[in-house]
């Protein structure tokens, strides 16, 4: 049986782009009719610039690194003093279905527990079915969903909570 070395760690600046080449095998796969548009690099400014848009703002983010190659990442960013957002959590296709976001997510809940954040928000795009699923097994409950239209296709947007229990 072949032994594979996993590692959940914090992100490292030399992360950045193993993270921008996720976040373009995402877009890819999920969201081709935009491969062209340079809105994209808009609407994902923050996973370009990991540093700025989360690190300096007080935000964390993991990576999971699987025999030395990053193969998935999430981000949180801080809403309030008591209140965090999971952003991001991009897993490698070859990847998927391991419990790899599963265990970034928790990372990004244990942070928050002892940095005393209370309520953890996420959204997900109702197509992703493993990822409403995975949140909803987390204990994380929908309290808004949101439909939005791009050049005439409907995108709709599961919005989660979580209150972290402190001990």
């Amino acid at each position: 049986m072949l032994c594979v070395s996993t590692m959940i760690r914090e992100f490292a600046p030399s992360d950045q782009s193993p993270i921008t080449d996720l976040q373009e095998e995402f877009m890819t796969e999920f969201f081709p009719e935009f491969a062209n548009d340079k809105r994209r690099y808009e609407w994902n400014a923050d996973v370009y610039s990991i540093q700025e848009h989360y690190i300096e703002k007080g935000g964390k983010v993991w990576v999971a690194e699987v025999e030395g190659d990053i193969v998935g990442f999430g981000c949180l960013r801080l809403v309030d003093s008591n209140t965090a957002e999971i952003k991001r959590v991009r897993i490698n296709h070859q990847h998927r279905g391991k419990g790899l976001g599963k265990s970034i997510i928790k990372q990004l809940e244990n942070h928050c527990s002892v940095s005393n954040i209370l309520k953890v928000l996420v959204d997900t795009d109702d197509r992703f079915e493993a990822a409403k699923t995975m949140y909803s097994g987390m204990g994380y409950i929908i309290y808004r969903t949101e439909t939005d239209v791009k050049d005439g296709k409907a995108y709709t947007d599961n919005y989660y909570e979580k209150i972290l229990q402190h001990a």
